[in-house]
């Protein structure tokens, strides 16, 4: 029983090392996304034209965007650069 314990706990450590990977692939000029934000689960982005700014998942929910909102629920506008 101690054995099949200790390999189970082996292969749960070896999934949390490696994980999704810490390569993001970077946006070109030409996207109509900026990267402004980014770890290895997510990154924060805005669309040039309207600033509006999106949370995009990396690993397991690759490629979803969610739109962040302000407290009012607008949402919220990227302000820097």
């Amino acid at each position: 029983m101690k054995r099949i314990f200790s390999i189970i706990i082996t292969i749960i450590l070896v999934l949390m090392l490696t994980g999704c990977g810490t390569s993001i692939e970077r946006l070109e000029n030409g996207s109509m996304f900026v990267t402004v934000e980014e770890t290895m689960d997510w990154r924060v982005v805005y669309h040039r034209d309207t600033k509006v700014m999106y949370i995009v998942g990396n690993c397991g929910t690759k490629g979803v965007f969610t739109v962040l909102v302000n407290p009012d629920g607008t949402p919220m506008l990227w302000d820097g650069e």
